[in-house]
């Protein structure tokens, strides 16, 4: 690894998948990447084994290695946070058991939160073992970073739904406070449905002037949206393309809009 290079290693890390890429900010011509589909038959752990024994971009020389972790999260105000009790913040929320699980946490200053979340113990080791400068980063960070920079100029409340791996994330802004933050499992795209107007009808989301966005697996965020153009007037699908002038990595839709986020964006 010659630590003069500014090419980063990206590995996106969920139940169904490891996204690995390479992405070099300074010279944007390019992106690389390959997608491991966990096996469900053996642990989360010996997946990441296999994947960084089969994956070619874990090869060669990077400077950085930023490892995005999907899964839950909990927010805690800023002002409330104490780094001795973040485990017990984070096990009173999810039941995940300690002994299996290392818990992170993420500074999110613009919006006076810290946010917890937590990894598979086993694949932390494997990862310090296999490469130097490691950062571990939830990926629902630079969501939430996204859209507090995007709600910092808004007159209107705005609501977000971000659609990946089976998961959706729920987040809304009103005078550029982040006023609502929860993520749920969906199974089918009704439950996608249900969970975003039963929780835009508990925030108090006003149909007149408010904003709603849809994000994540294209075809999914496609599809709710002609499912909510009834309820909603003021409706669209957050396009990375659109968003980042046509950047090589914001053309990749497989490339999960999270990391695509981290990317462009360096959160």
């Amino acid at each position: 690894m010659k630590l003069g290079d500014s090419d980063t290693l990206y590995i996106r890390i969920s139940r169904s998948e490891f996204v690995f890429a390479r992405y070099d900010r300074l010279r944007q011509q390019t992106v690389n990447f390959e997608t491991y589909v966990t096996q469900p038959d053996i642990s989360i752990n010996a997946n990441m084994h296999e994947a960084i024994r089969r994956t070619s971009l874990v090869k060669g020389d990077f400077s950085y290695v930023r490892v995005l972790v999907e899964g839950p999260a909990t927010l805690v105000p800023l002002s409330d946070f104490d780094e001795d009790h973040t485990e017990d913040i984070y096990f009173f929320n999810f039941s995940k058991s300690r002994k299996r699980h290392r818990v992170f946490y993420d500074t999110l200053p613009h919006l006076n939160a810290v946010l917890l979340f937590a990894i598979d113990k086993d694949i932390c080791h494997t990862l310090e073992e296999t490469f130097p400068n490691l950062l571990f980063q939830s990926a629902e960070t630079p969501l939430l970073l996204h859209f507090a920079s995007a709600c910092m100029a808004a007159t209107c409340g705005r609501f977000f739904v971000n659609i990946a791996n089976g998961r959706i994330g729920l987040s809304a802004f009103r005078d550029k406070k982040l006023g609502l933050y929860n993520t749920c499992t969906v199974h089918h795209l009704e439950d996608v449905l249900y969970f975003t107007l039963q929780t835009m009808h508990l925030w108090h989301f006003r149909r007149v002037s408010d904003e709603l966005y849809l994000c994540g697996e294209r075809e999914q965020a496609d599809e709710l949206l002609k499912m909510l153009t009834p309820y909603v007037p003021h409706i669209s699908v957050l396009k990375p393309e659109e968003e980042f002038n046509a950047n090589v990595a914001a053309l990749l839709d497989k490339l999960p809009y999270d990391l695509v986020l981290l990317m462009l964006r360096a959160y």
